[in-house]
């Protein structure tokens, strides 16, 4: 019986018209000529960059382009189509065609962005910026299916200038789309220079807009302080321009395909309009997207192994800084369906969403846990007792009480139960009660942990200090108070564990950097009380949360 559903879901979805889209910033592909508008780097001669290692860039880029394997790859970076040809050639060499290319025209700026396509794409244009080439013009190409499929892709200014610079993009582009027919269907994709909650990374030094983004506020990825989800475009819950970021296909954990010293960023990006949701024409394919990660592309310390300059010379080594992002769309035609093929053969069977198989197609799970009616309520007590979280419960009146980064603990209570969110509290503020739409949740070493939640109400502020309470040495006995918040511990690290009297705890510190060397006194302001190997342990979350009493 099981083979006999899985032929016909892979026959449903063989006979819709499927396209594998891509982005991929390839990390300044520069030719052999000298235009003048060249990176240092690049002045072709110098710095080691000639023949052999342009050749050996088109062989790295060849490499991962074969593999990702898409119909139609978005570029950013590309100096000219020139050196574009000679990719092309390179990839018809290797076996992995693509008939089509298109790039941007600009003269004064140094790098382009461009397609690959090994469908026909017509109605090319660049969409301008400003009047005088200063900014790096959107590529628009229309793909002449029925309905028509229209493609942008983006490569908005760096993080080196304000976010006004990126609001002028956006806002060009908003023009753009507003003066499309009714109904139109679209992507954007490319490198935004923007995470998918930008509004709420926006550092003092780029924040010349009063805390509006270009990704955020003016494509209308947020409204009303919130992220769009693929639910309220389906049902219409929205206003004016909307899209919606297919980062949130991802756990929190995973949202991210630039690694800047550390910093995980989700600046390239596909975004799509609600037209990519109402079972008719185009459809984005649930669960499609992803970003490639083969461990090739990554070195022996997790780095990403991004185009080598060292010293002042290119080695030849690596190849872009970016990761490719990627996913599926199927022409549904103009007949118009309630729901897609995936929903409708989820529907028959009743199972559960679909997931990734390694090659970019979805599999169906054979069974699922029950579903929780999206409008039921929970309790982070109840949260605690459960394995798997396959609806969208309410949990109310949930108080941040800890907040460090993108990472956070809640209470009900101040004697209830406290819960992590891991790496999905950006929208929230330490000491506000708020209820909340939960999206996913996991079990780690056997702790419960919220990793993709939506901010229903905010409430207002709370005191803290109930939720807040001193340590004392039984709280580390027994399974009662986990995920819990304490203050005011003092005694002695050595040999990862902090000593006070006769007793001694095992502590974890983040981030390496700041463990206290062995004999030191320290007081520690605030920890979460951990579970590791069925043990109990103390957790410092960040640098300001304790202090050095005395070094050893």
């Amino acid at each position: 019986m099981r083979s006999f559903l899985l032929f016909l879901l892979f026959s449903l979805l063989l006979g819709a018209r499927s396209l594998k889209i891509a982005s991929w910033n390839v990390e300044n592909l520069f030719d052999l000529q000298h235009q003048g508008t060249e990176y240092e780097e690049y002045i072709p001669g110098r710095h080691g960059w000639n023949k052999r290692t342009l050749e050996t860039k088109l062989d790295h880029l060849a490499e991962v382009i074969c593999d990702l394997d898409a119909d139609i790859l978005a570029l950013q970076e590309v100096e000219s189509d020139r050196v574009l040809a000679r990719l092309q050639k390179r990839l018809k060499r290797v076996g992995c065609p693509y008939p089509y290319r298109y790039i941007t025209r600009d003269r004064q700026t140094p790098v382009h962005v461009a397609l690959l396509s090994r469908k026909r794409l017509e109605q090319r244009r660049d969409l301008r910026i400003t009047p005088f080439g200063r900014y790096r013009s959107i590529l628009e190409a229309v793909l002449p299916s029925d309905p028509p499929l229209r493609l942008f892709v983006n490569h908005w200014r760096s993080k080196s200038g304000p976010e006004s610079e990126r609001v002028r993009y956006a806002q060009a582009l908003k023009r753009r789309l507003e003066r499309l027919p009714g109904g139109s269907e679209y992507i954007l994709l490319g490198d935004f220079n923007s995470d998918y909650r930008e509004d709420l990374r926006l550092d003092r030094k780029h924040n010349d807009t009063q805390g509006i983004t270009g990704i955020d506020q003016v494509l209308g990825t947020v409204q009303k302080g919130r992220l769009l989800r693929r639910n309220d475009l389906k049902n219409g819950k929205y206003h004016g321009l909307a899209h919606y970021t297919l980062w949130l296909e991802l756990p929190p954990s995973q949202r991210w395909s630039h690694n800047f010293y550390g910093d995980k960023e989700a600046i390239d990006a596909i975004l799509i309009p609600p037209t990519l949701m109402d079972g008719q024409g185009w459809e984005y394919l649930p669960g499609s997207f992803g970003v490639f990660r083969p461990a090739w592309l990554f070195g022996p310390h997790g780095e990403i192994k991004r185009w080598e300059y060292r010293h002042g010379r290119h080695t030849g080594r690596g190849f872009s800084d970016h990761l490719p992002i990627y996913a599926r769309f199927e022409n549904l035609g103009s007949g118009r369906k309630e729901k897609g093929v995936l929903a409708k053969v989820e529907s028959w069977l009743g199972i559960g969403a679909p997931e990734k198989g390694a090659s970019g197609w979805t599999v169906v799970k054979s069974s699922a846990p029950k579903k929780i009616d999206t409008q039921n309520e929970t309790t982070i007590r109840s949260l605690q007792s459960m394995e798997t979280l396959s609806g969208n419960p309410l949990l109310k009146d949930a108080v941040v009480v800890f907040k460090r980064g993108r990472s956070a603990v809640l209470q009900q209570s101040p004697e209830g139960p406290a819960i992590l969110v891991y790496k999905a509290a950006g929208a929230l503020k330490e000491g506000h009660r708020y209820d909340l739409k939960l999206y996913a949740f996991k079990r780690h070493n056997g702790m419960p942990e919220i990793t993709d939640l939506a901010v229903v109400t905010d409430k207002g502020s709370v005191d803290l200090r109930a939720y807040l309470p001193p340590f004392r040495p039984s709280m580390m006995q027994g399974k009662e108070g986990l995920s819990h918040i304490v203050v005011g511990i003092e005694g002695v690290y050595r040999g990862q564990r902090l000593h006070a009297g006769a007793s001694a705890w095992p502590i974890y510190f983040r981030k390496k950097r700041w463990i206290p060397p062995d004999g030191s006194r320290i007081m520690i302001k605030r920890a979460q009380i951990g579970y590791y190997k069925n043990h109990k342990e103390l957790v410092v979350w960040d640098r300001r949360d304790f202090v050095i009493l005395k070094r050893k």
